[in-house]
């Protein structure tokens, strides 16, 4: 995995686990791999995904089983509000940048309609090859 510079690794990796339990990569209480297998599958130090970890445990999204590892919390509630969370930020993120470029909120709409048909028809001409 590649990860920016300007934002701390633990929280990458956070959100990474984040995006992929809402993904369905990890389902409602699926075991996560261990703390060694995420350091050596993203190549980074043991300490640095205990930290990321720790935060989704201190989250609730993820649960630790003494002698048995970590898991995804079981609780649909959390996933959702977590997946309503991850939306959100996305699309602030988004507006902000499109903001700052002075667009307004008419015009980001209209681009936003536009790429979403382009999008489309890219899907659409890809199902058909």
């Amino acid at each position: 995995m590649k990860f920016k510079d300007n934002v701390p690794i633990y929280l990458q990796i956070k959100s990474l686990i984040n995006q992929q339990i809402i993904a369905g990569k990890y389902t409602l209480g699926a075991k996560l791999p261990s703390v060694r297998d995420l350091s050596v599958q993203l190549e980074v130090n043991i300490n640095t995904i205990q930290k990321a970890i720790n935060e989704l445990v201190q989250e609730g999204v993820v649960v630790t089983k003494r002698g048995l590892g970590n898991f995804v919390t079981e609780n649909l509630q959390i996933v959702d509000e977590l997946k309503e969370q991850l939306i959100n930020q996305t699309i602030g993120d988004m507006y902000e940048s499109l903001t700052a470029m002075g667009l307004d909120q008419g015009e980001i709409f209209y681009y936003l309609k536009i790429y979403l048909a382009e999008r489309m028809k890219k899907n659409d001409n890809s199902s058909e090859n």
